[in-house]
């Protein structure tokens, strides 16, 4: 049991002293010194270093024992056992204060002595290992990058560490022992942290989500700072860690602002986006459509036209330009009006629209005039009977303006590639035919033939026809694109 620890005997009474000595020897302990006198006692302990101190109260010297003990302690950590032979409360309580390990009166067994060391040096061990992991558990609070405070079971804050210190603008001093957690949290504050407290008592072992709060300072500030608590094992402390976030949540709050302006700004740009390609579109509806009909003008038609020709280059079907001129349209504008005019033009294009197929137009090329392309034909007779669809829509009167008007038309064919395979050629060619079907009466439809007799009207169709592909081609698809938008094309007479 006993063990070989040095120890250093203070005693009064040489022969007490002398015995005990020589029982320890026997028990396997080492003796660093005998000493008389309260100063030996110091002297002895400062060159030897004994593990125990057994210590007569009653010393020879200027000094007692306890004296001598309170001396020591200023700068060792050695256990010590009283022996004397005085048991009055006044001396026991002025021993007390020194936090002996043993009070042992004499007369004594010698195993009582021997219990009495084992004991002291278990204990003293035990506190030695305690204060060890104390200085490490308190090196790492001091050292964390968070501010942290111990709070025990009545929400006393024992303990708080530098960052603490740096965050709230106290110094331990003024809050260890002294202040409550509670003093530095509102009253809203208050109630979240009093249920993550009790939640880290009760149940230490549930999860310990970090949270949010608002921290006064001494200053009376707020900051914001991510908290987290934690129970200590076996004890009712608990250790609260908080970190101040407060910049990263004015810079997440400038985020915020700055997102909600990038997104007011992209739904600005959203909306003016659209604007400009509701205005884009509509420039470019203007600028391929009759104003005054909604119908393709020559610019989309004479695009659609170039589309024409590249699909029947592909797949060998039949292209029929048709071109309608109305008879005597000038006779409505001159007894009705050009207001009736211009409805009556608009009557005939629903007219000529309803007759058309998903691929075929049908455009005005200015004044009372219409043009048609009929694409993917198979045969002359299916153009035919699609001329005659054409001359159906004259046969009924128009209402215009609650009167019934008559109106009929000269058509003129030309159908690729049979009478040409370029625009020029076949714009031409449908002129000179419509040219003829109203030379003819009027009210008709005529194919072009090489039999045609165009010898007094020859010079007169090639004019016309030149001035068609010039206006065509004026208003090319690219260039007219461009334009912010053409004027109305008036119900005028192009003759």
């Amino acid at each position: 049991m006993a063990t070989n620890a040095k120890i250093l005997v203070a005693e009064n009474d040489p022969t007490a002293s002398h015995h005990l000595r020589k029982s320890l020897l026997c028990m396997g302990y080492q003796i660093t010194g005998e000493a008389r006198t309260g100063e030996e006692v110091i002297e002895s302990i400062e060159s030897n270093l004994p593990d125990i101190i057994l210590m007569d109260i009653n010393l020879g010297g200027k000094i007692d024992g306890i004296s001598a003990v309170q001396k020591v302690q200023a700068t060792l950590n050695t256990p010590v056992i009283y022996i004397t032979a005085n048991s009055d409360s006044k001396t026991f309580e002025r021993a007390r204060v020194t936090e002996p390990y043993a009070y042992i009166v004499k007369p004594y067994e010698i195993y009582q002595m021997q219990n009495a060391i084992e004991i002291a040096l278990f204990n003293h061990g035990l506190k030695n290992q305690l204060k060890s992991s104390e200085n490490r558990y308190r090196t790492i609070f001091e050292v964390s990058d968070n501010a942290m405070m111990l709070v025990d079971e009545n929400s006393t804050i024992t303990m708080v560490n530098k960052q603490f210190e740096t965050l709230t603008g106290f110094s331990k001093e003024s809050v260890e022992n002294l202040k409550r957690w509670t003093d530095f949290f509102d009253d809203n504050e208050c109630t979240k942290f009093e249920k993550r407290l009790h939640l880290a008592v009760n149940n230490p072992s549930a999860p310990r989500p970090h949270f949010e709060s608002f921290l006064v300072d001494k200053k009376g500030d707020t900051k914001f700072v991510y908290t987290n608590v934690k129970k200590i094992p076996d004890s009712d402390t608990v250790i609260v860690s908080m970190n101040d976030i407060s910049d990263l949540k004015l810079a997440e709050k400038e985020i915020n602002l700055l997102n909600q302006e990038l997104i007011s700004t992209n739904e600005g740009l959203k909306q003016e986006i659209t604007l400009r390609e509701s205005v884009e579109k509509q420039l470019r509806y203007k600028a391929t459509h009759d104003h005054l009909t909604g119908l393709p003008n020559r610019v989309l038609l004479f695009d659609r036209l170039k589309q024409s020709f590249a699909f029947e280059a592909r797949h060998n079907t039949l292209i029929a330009l048709m071109i309608l001129d109305l008879d005597n349209f000038k006779n409505v504008n001159d007894t009705l009006g050009h207001l009736c005019g211009d409805i009556l033009l608009k009557k005939i294009a629903e007219g000529l629209q309803k007759c058309m197929r998903q691929y075929d137009t049908v455009g005005r090329m200015g004044g009372d005039e219409f043009v048609l392309i009929i694409n993917d034909a198979e045969t002359i007779h299916g153009i035919i009977t699609f001329a005659e669809k054409i001359q159906a829509v004259f046969q009924k009167p128009f209402d215009i303006l609650g009167h019934e008007t008559y109106v009929t038309t000269s058509i003129g064919v030309a159908v690729c590639p049979l009478h040409g395979s370029t625009i020029e050629e076949l714009l031409k060619k449908a002129d000179m035919a419509m040219y003829l079907a109203k030379k003819e009466g009027r009210n008709t439809f005529r194919f072009y033939s090489d039999s045609m007799d165009i010898k007094d009207s020859h010079r007169q169709n090639d004019m016309r026809t030149k001035r068609r592909l010039d206006q065509m081609q004026e208003y090319s698809l690219d260039h007219s694109l461009s334009r912010t938008g053409e004027e109305p094309v008036k119900n005028t007479l192009v003759h």
